[in-house]
This record gives C-alpha cells, sequence and structure tokens, in this order.
C-alpha cells in the first residue's frame, strides 16, 4: 500500500488531474467523436458514474476497465489504482492493474507487489499465478517463475481448462533453469494432448534436442510443420511469441477460451479484443469476440468483426454461418439464405444453423426448399426431434396436410413432449 501512496499522486495527474478540492483526481476526458457510438456510450457513462460519486471505489474501477477494454491503457492504469486506493478490496481492479502492469511495461518490483496484492485477495484464481509466471520468465526470473506456475497449476487443479496453460509455463520455466529432462517430462503429456500446439510442440522440442534426443525433436518439428502447412494459419504467432515476451497475447487468448468455456463472454470479449492489438489478422480470436459479442446481443460489432475476417478471405466458413444466424434472426432472409448456402457447398451445418435457415426459407414461403434442406438436416442428425417438428410445419404451409399428419406423429413419437410438439399441433390444427 505505501508503494501505491508515493505512486498516486503521478497516477492521478495521468488520469485528469486533481479535483479542486485536491483530495481526488477528475477522471479522464477523451474525445469520443470518432469512436463508434456504443463505445462512446459506455465511457461516457462510466466517467459520469466517477463523477457523480467520485470517492466510491467500484465507480473508479468500473471506468477504468472499461478503459483497459478499449485500448486506453495509461488512463485504465491510472484510475484503476485510485479505485484500489479508495478500496483495497476490489479484486477485479487489483488484478487488472497488475496485468497493465506488464503490458505498460512498469518496474518489475512494481508489478510484482501488484499481482502480490491480487492474489492475497483471491490466492483460488489461477490466471494471477500464471500471469505472474510469465511475466517473471520474461524478467529473467525463472526459480520465482516456476513458484508462481507450480502455484498457478495447484489452484487449478479440478477445474476444466481445456489448455493447461500453467504446465506449459512450468515446462518454459524448467528448460530456463537446465532442468531439461523434468521439463520434458512435463511437456511430453502436453504435447500428447494438444498436438497441434507451437507453443507446447517448440518448448518440448528445444527440450529434446538438449538431451540430445535429435531424432525425437526433430519428429515433433516434422508434425508441427505438417500440421501448419495443412491448415490455414490462424495467427499462431501469438502462442509463439509467448515463448519469449511477457506481453504476447497468448495468455488473454487462453483466458479468453476458458471464459467462454463458463460462459463469461463480457469479460472474454475483453481479452480476444486484447489479442487483436498484438495480431490482428487472427482469425480465431476475431471469430470468438465476434461470438461473445453475438451472446451479448452487441450486434453491430458482432457484424463488423465477421465482415472483417471476410475481407481478409470471402469464402470463411465460419464467418458466413455466424452471419448467416444474424441475418436470420435479423429478417433479412435472403442475405441469412446466401451465407448458409456458402456454408453447405464445402461442409455441414450444424442443428443451429440448420434451425436457422429452414426458418428463413419459411418466412419467405420457399417451402419447397425448406423441406429439402430439412431432409439434408435430417440426415445429418437422424435423431434429432427439431427437424422431425419442423418437417410436420413445413408440409402443412406447403399444402401437403396429409403428410403433415403422418409426419407430426413420427416426430411425437420420437420425441414425446417436446416444446416443438404444441407448436406444430396448433399449425395442423388450422
Amino acid at each position: 500500500m505505501r508503494r501505491l501512496l508515493l505512486l498516486l499522486p503521478v497516477l492521478a495527474a495521468a488520469c485528469g488531474g486533481a479535483d479542486p478540492a485536491g483530495s481526488l483526481p477528475t477522471p479522464p476526458v477523451l474525445d469520443t467523436s470518432t469512436m463508434e457510438p456504443l463505445v462512446a456510450e459506455t465511457l461516457s457513462a462510466a466517467r459520469a458514474a466517477v463523477v457523480d460519486e467520485p470517492a466510491n471505489g467500484r465507480r473508479w474501477s468500473d471506468l477504468g476497465l472499461a478503459l483497459d477494454a478499449h485500448f486506453f491503457l495509461e488512463e485504465a492504469e491510472a484510475c484503476l489504482a485510485v479505485a484500489i486506493e479508495l478500496d483495497p478490496t476490489l479484486f477485479d481492479a487489483t488484478y487488472d492493474h497488475a496485468v497493465l502492469g506488464t503490458m505498460l511495461e512498469r518496474e518489475v518490483d512494481e508489478v510484482v507487489a501488484r499481482f502480490v496484492s491480487a492474489a492475497a485477495l483471491r490466492d483460488d484464481y489461477p490466471p494471477v499465478h500464471a500471469r505472474l509466471g510469465d511475466f517473471l520468465l520474461a524478467s529473467g526470473d525463472a526459480a520465482s517463475s516456476l513458484n508462481a506456475f507450480e502455484r498457478a497449476r495447484e489452484v487449478s487443479a479440478g477445474l476444466d481448462y481445456e489448455y493447461d496453460y500453467a504446465q506449459l509455463g512450468i515446462g518454459r520455466a524448467l528448460l530456463d533453469q537446465g532442468q531439461v529432462a523434468p521439463a520434458v517430462e512435463r511437456l511430453a503429456p502436453l504435447h500428447a494432448r494438444f498436438p497441434g500446439d507451437p507453443a507446447v510442440a517448440t518448448a518440448l522440442a528445444q527440450g529434446l534436442t538438449m538431451l540430445r534426443r535429435v531424432d525425437e525433436a526433430a519428429a515433433v518439428t516434422a508434425r508441427q510443420s505438417a500440421a501448419d502447412s495443412g491448415k490455414v494459419q490462424l495467427g499462431d504467432r501469438v502462442r509463439r511469441d509467448i515463448m519469449t515476451r511477457s506481453r504476447s497475447a497468448a495468455m488473454n487468448f487462453q483466458r479468453g477460451e476458458a471464459m467462454v468455456k463458463r460462459r463469461e463472454f463480457a469479460a472474454a470479449a475483453v481479452e480476444f479484443q486484447r489479442v487483436l492489438t498484438v495480431d490482428e489478422g487472427n482469425r480465431t480470436a476475431r471469430l470468438y469476440l465476434a461470438s461473445a459479442l453475438m451472446e451479448l446481443r452487441r450486434i453491430p460489432e458482432a457484424r463488423a468483426e465477421l465482415t472483417a475476417v471476410l475481407e481478409t478471405s470471402s469464402t470463411d466458413l465460419d464467418a458466413h454461418r455466424m452471419l448467416g444466424l444474424l441475418d436470420a434472426e435479423s429478417g433479412a432472409f435472403e442475405e441469412a439464405d446466401r451465407h448458409f448456402k456458402v456454408v453447405i457447398r464445402t461442409a455441414p451445418l450444424d442443428d443451429l444453423a440448420y434451425q436457422a435457415w429452414v426458418t428463413a426459407l419459411g418466412s419467405m414461403n420457399r417451402w419447397d426448399e425448406a423441406l429439402f434442406r430439412i431432409e439434408g438436416w435430417r440426415a445429418a442428425s437422424p435423431s434429432r426431434p427439431e427437424p422431425a417438428f419442423l418437417q410436420a410445419m413445413a408440409l402443412f404451409n406447403a399444402g401437403r396436410r396429409d403428410e403433415a399428419v403422418e409426419a407430426l406423429d413420427a416426430a411425437k413419437a420420437l420425441a414425446p413432449g417436446h416444446p416443438m410438439q404444441a407448436q406444430a399441433e396448433r399449425i395442423l390444427s388450422r
């Protein structure tokens, strides 16, 4: 806390200067004229809340987090410092303040102190320790980095993390300390689980080479090269960069993936936006971001991200599928139809896309085509009840009542009491 007290006057000045009473700084004033309307509204509202309650730490925290989310990093750091000074129990402010220290190249001791403060509030939050480990490793303190990664691994035990970043960190820290055999023991199982991950492959190949297991290292490298050549490059340099740069977006990417799994879409969107500031062409991060924005009902922003993907690759199947969903929901049925047709030429649709497509075709009274697409859906997902019920309704609307009744009976036998049953019965009773 003493360090924060010493820093606060400097940070307060960065955040807009002191108020007339000289006790608290004023929040920063930003030029919002060139911003997206939603962004400008969000930042203006957060600033207004601080002006209304300048002694409320949560208000300062919300403003700082909003500024960070929209890449006003220095302003965000300063406002979060004020929030922490007002209320040292605010974990989100304390943690993000620490992360910003790694991005803005603050002194090592200062950044470590910030992470220690965050860990004191939430020692059970794995990213606190993993981020600290990554920062320490890039700063040349492999021993302390190893301790941090091991703590991250310990507190994440039992949690459903799809990608074990702490285990990779342990392997990298061991390699940096010259403990090559233990590093390889850690990395080999991780590589078996994630054979296409370039960061894991690079670290394992390095360890095997140091152990003079040259043939095995060459096999790992060749396998990775083959995987890279056989797929569209999805910004893999993000994870490669994490091998040497603590401010790489790899940790943001991993955190974003985990947040999507936990349906924490607002936080996930922030992480993927940070990835894109480092790797603008990362297709996967942009699609993840668009998906999170769709879940948040921030539709214009989601559409802009998907359009950016298509500007790079006009036949990107995922972008076309997601735009099809947006267009079907918004009533742009012709556009939805065009997007789904691009996808179906190359790959099958999932159930959600099929349902949106059939609904769009029905909304345009193109019932014969809707029935054709339903048949394709049923062939792809024979156990799904939704296409069976939709088939009954489409047959009725196409004027084929007897077939519709038979189809409805078959659907009810497949899934008695399904939520779509009542809707189908109402339509067929007309």
